[in-house]
């Protein structure tokens, strides 16, 4: 499968829709208070997705859970000062996916 220019395989493919799809659904829940969040296999999916794209010597702050690296990830939310501090110089790939 080709997608802008890139070829992916079947899996990362699905990785990456699936990805997606999650990051969608966070940025609607704000709106609806009743809305239920992403399946857990779909976040883990989507965390796997934003951890391999970080350096193998970077890692999330262990503060974050799964949604707030997802937001944080894709610039949804920002970085703190002590988000910056802990990330050091792995800060500056943020965010990760826009």
């Amino acid at each position: 499968m080709t997608t802008q220019g890139h070829v992916l395989r079947v899996p990362d493919f699905l990785a990456t829709l699936t990805t997606e799809a999650v990051v969608h659904h966070l940025d609607l829940t704000p709106e609806l208070s009743d809305a239920p969040p992403p399946g857990p296999t779909a976040v883990r999916i989507a965390v796997s997705t934003m951890d391999g794209l970080l350096s193998d010597d970077a890692v999330r702050p262990a503060g974050w859970d799964d949604q707030e690296f997802l937001l944080k990830a894709t610039g949804r939310i920002p970085l703190t000062d002590r988000d910056r501090v802990e990330l050091g110089e792995a800060a500056g790939w943020f965010p990760l996916l826009g």
